[in-house]
Parts: structure tokens; sequence; C-alpha cells
């Protein structure tokens, strides 16, 4: 493997965010919250409770690391700039969905159609996320231990964005691998 780039500073979106959401103030943080906060504009995603990246990719070598600390329902990976945003879809790669995602806080799935069962010693709480444009793969790593959790190969046509679902009880924080950067309004 060619070496990764740093690891990229993650901006949320919040034009794109389920209008549950809540942010933090540099938007490196995500919460799910009783309240409707947003409006609903075209880009906003109506059917689950997510968010994109600010940045989407048309090329190149990028990684990001998200801290799911103690969520037990949550979602991460990449997402097509054209997905469905307003009605229920199921997250996978024929609907533009390379994710993988915990439910109940004990299973973990790739999900793939049908959604197929990770193995999981210990729930990972900092997962990192590579994205190879070119090679259409998705690899995600245990930041932990460093161990592959899952890798999906696809073909990329169109702008890639990361995409973080919190859950309805969970927050997300975003980390870049090296240095870890702070995030700024976009």
């Amino acid at each position: 493997g060619g070496k990764w780039m740093n690891g990229f500073p993650v901006v949320l979106d919040p034009n794109t965010a389920q209008s549950n959401l809540e942010f933090s103030e540099e938007l490196s943080c995500v919460q799910y919250s009783s309240k409707k906060l947003l409006p609903n504009n075209p880009e906003r995603l109506i059917n689950r409770v997510s968010v994109l990246g600010a940045t989407g990719f048309t090329s190149g070598k990028h990684s990001w690391t998200v801290d799911v600390g103690q969520g037990k329902d949550w979602y991460i990976g990449v997402a097509l700039d054209s997905i469905q945003r307003k009605n229920t879809i199921f997250l996978s790669p024929a609907e533009g969905f390379w994710v993988i995602g915990l439910s109940n806080g004990d299973s973990l799935w790739a999900q793939t159609t049908p959604r197929s069962k990770l193995p999981m010693k210990a729930k990972p709480n900092r997962i990192t996320v590579e994205l190879d444009y070119e090679k259409g793969k998705v690899v995600f790593i245990n930041a932990a231990d460093s161990t592959k959790i899952h890798t999906f190969k696809d073909k990329f046509t169109e702008k890639v964005f990361p995409y973080f679902s919190p859950g309805l009880n969970g927050q997300i924080l975003f980390h870049s691998i090296v240095p870890v950067l702070t995030l700024h309004n976009a």
C-alpha cells in the first residue's frame, strides 16, 4: 500500500443534516436532540438521523477517524452526492452508501445487500475510514489496534462524501489521524 494522506479534517455540513441533529460550534461534533432545529432545504437528509461531511471527493486517497464513543446505534462511511435524501432507503452500495454500523450496541454490520454481520471481539469506539477513490475502496479500521473491520470494493463515478449517523442517543466526534486538527466553520 502507498502512503495515506494525513488525516482529513472533517467539517460537517449542517445543510445536509437531519433536523434533529445538533452541532458543536466548530462543526466537529454532532448529537441527537429532541428539538427540530433546522429547516427542510433541498439538500437536507430527512430520512435518517444523519449528516454528510462538507467536503466531497472525486479523486485521491483520504482518511478520517470517527469517535463513536459509547453509541449503541450508528453508521459511518461514505455516500454519493446523488443519494435519495427525502425518502426512506436501505443503506447499501446500490443506493449510494458504503457504510458499516452498530445496532443495539452489540452487533456490527456491513451494509451490503443483504447486510452482513461482522465479527466483533469488542465494540470499536474509534474507527478510521480510508477512502481510495480511484480503486473504489472504502476500508474501515479499528483505530485501537489497527485491525481491519471491513473493506468495500466498488467503482466511484461521482463525488463521494463522508457520511455519519449518530443514532438517537449517540454523539459522534471527528479526529483526523495525524495531526489531530481542529475543525473550523466552513
